[in-house]
């Protein structure tokens, strides 16, 4: 599956979900943006959100009777590793030696810094 990238709002709703770790209908999410937070969607938004989300296939729907319940198809963690992955390939072919050049700006690591990559380096060759 290509990696589909969620828009602020697409994330929010998603946020929600994965802190909840519960399949909620549309009226709980409706009711959670207006009660929660200052978004003042109306029905037509949140449906919009829901269903480009469910094209992603970043969202499940659970039928039960009359109600839908929505869910996510993945974890929060494994969404911000085929994010971090897509960014990767995107801005640096692919290539952590080229981010982290680019991140560190040609500067020279401090001593700490460099003993924690030198650590998380080991720990990778080790799996």
């Amino acid at each position: 599956m290509n990696f589909m990238e969620l828009s602020d709002s697409e994330r929010e709703v998603m946020e929600v979900l994965w802190e909840k770790k519960k399949p909620m209908s549309f009226a709980e999410l409706l009711r959670y943006f207006d009660t929660c937070t200052e978004k003042n969607w109306k029905k037509q938004t949140l449906n919009t959100f829901l269903f480009r989300m469910q094209q992603k296939g970043l969202l499940e729907v659970i039928q039960e009777g009359t109600y839908r319940h929505y869910v996510p198809s993945m974890t929060r963690e494994e969404y911000r590793l085929e994010e971090s992955k897509a960014f990767l390939d995107r801005n640096y072919e692919g290539s952590i030696i080229k981010m982290l050049t680019a991140f560190n700006g040609g500067e020279a690591l401090e001593k700490d810094e460099l003993h924690e990559l030198q650590k998380l380096l080991g720990d990778w060759e080790k799996e």
